[in-house]
């Protein structure tokens, strides 16, 4: 049986770990708390009373927009009226759809705007990956057509810049950072090949 002794050793012991820990933590920026909740629990319900609110002004403001911005109402989100930050989240969570998805044309006038999301393997190209699908999705938006005609190859933009860059090939394991990124694209202008001609097939094995 463990004797008096060895228990309060053990105690002992276990006391200078805690003490370790809650001075590294302190020692790393954190504070530590003696609260036993962090306040997620009150932002919970104070967001689904926000939201709550944000539903029962939306519903009004369909049946009579007038009414809905009176200023005799209490719960006013019209303009200027929505002085306070709660107002702005009740406002925000009203004007927001339930259902949104960039990549349905439904939901952006009836053309797709953005493309799907490329796999980058295991391979550096995000930053590739990132430029062209802002770009296209920029185009796409300016002449309102689908992103699919805009189409940008990553494959080129990350592997094969153009020579009046000056910029050696890339591997998949050198990665551009997004302002080198932009300004090669830039260097391309209209000769960047689409993803049809030149579609996305990094060579993870010939880096290694």
């Amino acid at each position: 049986m463990p004797t008096a002794k060895g228990a309060r050793l053990r105690i002992a012991i276990l006391l200078h770990v805690a003490i370790a820990l809650t001075t590294r933590c302190a020692g790393q920026g954190f504070k530590a708390s003696e609260s036993k909740t962090v306040g997620a629990s009150n932002s919970y319900v104070e967001l689904r009373q926000l939201y709550s609110k944000s539903r029962s002004w939306r519903n009004s403001y369909k049946l009579n927009p007038a009414s809905a911005c009176s200023r005799t109402r209490s719960n006013i989100l019209c303009a200027a009226a929505a002085a306070n930050d709660a107002s702005r989240v009740q406002l925000l969570l009203a004007a927001t759809p339930q259902v949104y998805s960039s990549l349905d044309a439904k939901y952006a006038g009836g053309v797709r705007l953005v493309a799907a999301p490329i796999d980058q393997q295991s391979c550096d190209t995000c930053s590739a990956i990132a430029v062209a699908s802002a770009a296209e999705t920029a185009v796409a938006s300016v002449y309102q057509v689908n992103v699919a005609e805009c189409s940008m190859s990553v494959q080129a933009l990350h592997f094969c810049p153009p020579a009046s860059s000056n910029q050696p090939a890339r591997q998949c394991k050198g990665g551009w950072s997004i302002p080198s990124t932009i300004s090669l694209l830039q260097q391309y202008s209209q000769q960047l090949p689409t993803a049809a001609c030149m579609p996305y097939k990094p060579d993870v094995w010939g880096d290694m």
